[in-house]
């Protein structure tokens, strides 16, 4: 067995659902299946009941996990009990983001810290948000911020910020005089869209956009490796595309708010998660705290500022 397939074994338990469990896992549902029945072969007895509606724990499984989580939860503490000793005098607070997280919001939620907390490092990576949960379950980051999402019952998250979504028409659109200011959902709904790959979060919250509407949404059979190319690609006029504001290049002024049928603009949101077990050394205590207490002030305070200057 491998600490991949007790994890997947707690999702699915935490879940009660194999597909919402690959999602938290950041793998396939095959790849999850798999897993557990490899697990379920070597322990002698099957963990899950599985009916075409439900996912249910046997006995055997009901007595395991307990056995499953504590595994998890010590291997995360070794990880960090290897890094106590071996970097004594050494305090990091490891961040993964997500390439969606806007860089310069990022700087004004962390330095405050910084600066009360000289004798801390603080350590970014940015990578492929799936990457991120993996090393954050390994114990090998301490804080991952990305979209907002369902997230395992093993971390907690906190509220970081939101910021608006933008319809980027397609060169065909842009030509139309009658432009309006905003779009609903509705509106552009036959579009056909342009996407990066799942990477970031930003394909996972476009879908769910449009899912919640009960609209299907037309992808391009090709895939974008940057927000840039996305921009280039509807200026080609392969097709649309929609952004975070901050993505939108500076000067853009072809790019539409998204409202709702309120008249209240679409937003994506962003969170920070970390393992329960493992926020135990002082100083990420004291990130913990500050995100929760000290970052909402800091954001709220910027929009709260946009807001005025918008008026004037």
């Amino acid at each position: 067995m491998n600490l991949s397939q007790l994890r997947f074994a707690s999702a699915v338990a935490a879940e009660g659902s194999f597909t919402a469990a690959a999602s938290l896992c950041c793998v396939t549902q095959p790849t999850l299946s798999n897993g557990i029945a490899q697990l379920e072969d070597e322990l002698g007895e099957r963990l899950f009941v599985r009916t075409t509606r439900t996912v249910a724990l046997t006995p055997f499984g009901v007595h395991l996990l307990p056995y499953i989580n504590e595994v998890l939860a010590a291997q995360s503490s070794l990880v960090h009990q290897a890094q106590s000793f071996l970097k004594p005098d050494k305090r990091l607070i490891r961040i993964g983001t997500s390439p969606l997280i806007n860089a310069n919001l990022l700087g004004v939620m962390i330095e405050p810290f910084r600066r009360h907390h000289p004798n801390v490092d603080v350590v970014l990576r940015e990578m492929n948000i799936a990457d991120l949960y993996r090393m954050l379950d390994d114990g090998l980051l301490d804080f991952v911020f990305g979209v907002t999402s369902a997230h395992k019952s093993a971390w907690v998250a906190t509220f970081l910020y939101e910021e608006p979504l933008l319809f980027v028409p397609r060169a065909a659109e842009r030509s139309n005089a009658t432009r309006p200011r905003s779009v609903q959902l509705k509106d552009i709904a036959d579009e056909t869209y342009v996407m990066v790959p799942d990477a970031c979060g930003l394909s996972r919250a476009t879908r769910a956009l449009f899912r919640s509407q009960r609209r299907k949404l037309l992808e391009y059979s090709g895939q974008a490796m940057s927000y840039q190319v996305l921009e280039e690609w509807a200026a080609l006029g392969i097709g649309s595309a929609i952004l975070p504001k901050s993505k939108v290049s500076p000067g853009r002024n072809t790019s539409l708010p998204i409202i709702d049928k309120a008249g209240i603009e679409v937003t994506i949101s962003f969170e920070a998660v970390w393992s329960r077990t493992g926020i135990q050394p002082p100083q990420l205590l004291d990130f913990a705290n500050h995100l929760r207490k000290v970052v909402p002030g800091i954001v709220g305070g910027l929009e709260s500022g946009t807001m005025r200057r918008t008026k004037k």
